[in-house]
């Protein structure tokens, strides 16, 4: 266990961090939550990404567009996140995203206290290595998320 008193400054440099693949998307750990109590990634997703409206149970979750344009989804509607732009999930919030866009977008992930957040990240690259070629089916997905406090909005 890291002992966060004694931990001292800590750089992630450009390249660095651990990288995992969140269907296809590489999200690469900037920052620990046990480090700071936040988990910050850096998630650069393709054309026509998806990501389904969920609720995290725990974390707050913010992002902040580095590249390309983000349409955000929630109960209320669609929004579009350009770069610059900082988007606030609040624990409880129904939120998903997409790419509609020609190319990638680029984004920075940050979640309080991210303990869930990183262990459902992590989950999904471990079960998306070792999936058959159709990769994971949405029962699967789903069960992730739930062992890891979010629950998928279905229909």
């Amino acid at each position: 266990m890291l002992d966060v008193a004694q931990a001292g400054v800590t750089v992630t440099a450009e390249g660095e961090g651990e990288v995992l693949d969140v269907f296809g998307a590489a999200m690469v750990v900037k920052q620990e939550p046990a480090l700071a109590g936040l988990f910050l990634g850096e998630h650069r997703v393709p054309p026509g990404y998806v990501v389904p409206p969920h609720v995290h149970a725990e974390d707050h979750e913010s992002f902040l567009i580095l590249e390309g344009e983000l349409t955000l989804l929630s109960p209320e509607g669609e929004r579009r996140a350009r770069p610059g732009d900082a988007v606030a999930l609040p624990r409880g919030s129904c939120h998903g995203f997409r790419n509609d866009g020609a190319a990638p977008v680029r984004f920075l992930v940050a979640a309080t206290p991210g303990h869930q957040a990183l262990a459902m990240f992590r989950a999904f690259d471990a079960a998306g290595s070792s999936a058959g070629p159709g990769g994971l089916v949405p029962a699967e997905i789903i069960a992730i998320c739930a062992a890891h406090g979010v629950r998928v909005v279905v229909g």
